[in-house]
């Protein structure tokens, strides 16, 4: 139960994560939007790269990153 209940607690926090990181409230994280996160992470990517990890996040393609994508992206090993 433990372990449901942690998990229900990460999923959570990632939906505060990405609704703090999709500043238009339309659902998904647009290029520029995931450029502020990098900004406000202290990531420290050159533009290439920034363009590089969110095409490797948005794994459909459509320019947007998704929930699940920004799930995934988070909970990958």
């Amino acid at each position: 139960m433990a372990d449901k209940n942690q998990s229900e607690d990460r999923l959570d926090e990632l939906r505060e994560a990405f609704d703090y990181n999709d500043r238009d409230n339309d659902g998904r994280i647009e290029p520029e939007e995931f450029v502020t996160m990098l900004d406000e992470l202290e990531a420290n990517m050159s533009a290439k790269e920034a363009k590089i990890g969110f095409q490797d996040i948005d794994t459909n393609d459509d320019g947007l990153i998704d929930f699940g994508e920004f799930v995934a992206w988070w909970t990958e090993d």
